[in-house]
């Protein structure tokens, strides 16, 4: 693999087409994940636990993407000796760690509450980006996190909980920095990785992690002869579990990792809070889940206030070059001046 030059003084190119394509991509990763939603739902109220649900979903995934990165990439599946660090991390920390930490917060606290701490990652990558790597972070993007936070605030009603447990607010903190380690790690590993690379190993790190938890949570294997029924919509389970992990999973993480591409970590993260949106609209439409007019507003806020930060990006990424060399987190373009990735 050809690493790309990493030198800062480069100017970084980027045509609106590749922006708007790796918005597209993200959102559609998004939406992969949000569709997950009701078959989760589904999932709850099976054998399975919730560490056995994340165990299944993330094993699927991994095995389908290696799968395809051995027939796409074969022969090109390297990675550094220098590099495992990042990708380790990158699986077990952000992939694995987080499903587990925001399993045990939605445990401990409301599902609302345990959803604004998670979906605080992105305030989290744009402070990473302004003062860790001293990039300038538009105003208008600022504006569109606290748009998508208040939007979320109203879906989830979290005003209507009880006082939150102490170690739910902990955990759902700890998913919040894992979530926002996951954009960060990603754009700097897809400096020198493909996405397909990139994805393949992070997701078989993370499965192996939590094949490993197995030994304190077995699998019950016979559950997933059974059929789940919420209300008047039933599934078998392996059905079930098959499209969290290749739909949810593999394609969502693929599609994330090709978007960021494309696309600054502040822009990835904030794309990535549509997930909640089609989740709650498909959990409404398919299971009968009431949402109150509050709570349309609030997915008309969240859109909205990602609407924002892209028109932010946007201008930025079509300003003149030498004005813009601080890029609020931009990876470099693939094959552009600042040099090659590697094909994978």
């Amino acid at each position: 693999m050809t690493p790309i030059s990493l030198d800062p003084s480069e100017p970084v190119r980027r045509p609106p087409a590749g922006l708007a394509l790796g918005l597209a991509l993200g959102a559609v990763g998004a939406i992969a994940v949000g569709s997950a939603a009701p078959a989760l739902k589904l999932l709850a109220v099976t054998a399975l636990s919730p560490v056995n649900a994340i165990q299944a979903r993330t094993v699927v995934g991994a095995v389908a993407l290696l799968a395809v990165a051995l027939v796409l990439r074969r022969g090109r599946m390297a990675v550094r000796r220098a590099d495992w660090w990042l990708v380790a991390v990158y699986g077990v920390l952000t992939l694995a760690v987080n499903q587990v930490v925001y399993t045990v917060a939605l445990a401990r606290l409301p599902v609302g509450v345990a959803l604004l701490l998670e979906y605080l990652a992105p305030v989290l990558v744009a402070l990473w980006v302004r003062f860790a790597r001293r990039e300038h972070v538009p105003r208008l993007l600022w504006a569109g996190i606290v748009v998508l936070l208040a939007g979320l605030a109203l879906v989830t009603q979290v005003w209507t909980a009880a006082a939150p447990d102490s170690l739910g607010v902990l955990f759902g903190l700890l998913a919040a920095v894992t979530l926002a380690a996951r954009f960060v790690l990603a754009e700097r590993g897809l400096r020198t990785y493909d996405p397909l690379v990139m994805a393949t190993w992070g997701a078989s790190l993370g499965a192996v992690a939590l094949v490993a938890a197995g030994v304190v949570a077995p699998f019950p294997w016979h559950a997933l002869t059974a059929v789940s029924t919420v209300g008047s919509i039933g599934a078998p389970v392996w059905a079930l579990v098959l499209y969290v992990g290749l739909v949810g999973m593999a394609a969502a993480i693929l599609l994330g990792a090709v978007a960021q591409r494309r696309i600054p970590s502040t822009s990835a993260s904030l794309v990535a809070a549509v997930e909640i949106v089609v989740g709650g609209v498909l959990a409404a439409v398919l299971l009968g889940e009431h949402l109150d007019n509050a709570q349309w507003a609030g997915c008309a806020a969240m859109l909205a206030g990602i609407v924002l930060a892209q028109v932010a990006v946007a201008r930025r990424s079509a300003a003149p070059s030498g004005s813009r060399a601080l890029t609020a987190g931009f990876p470099p373009r693939p094959g552009g001046a600042s040099g090659r990735r590697a094909a994978g």
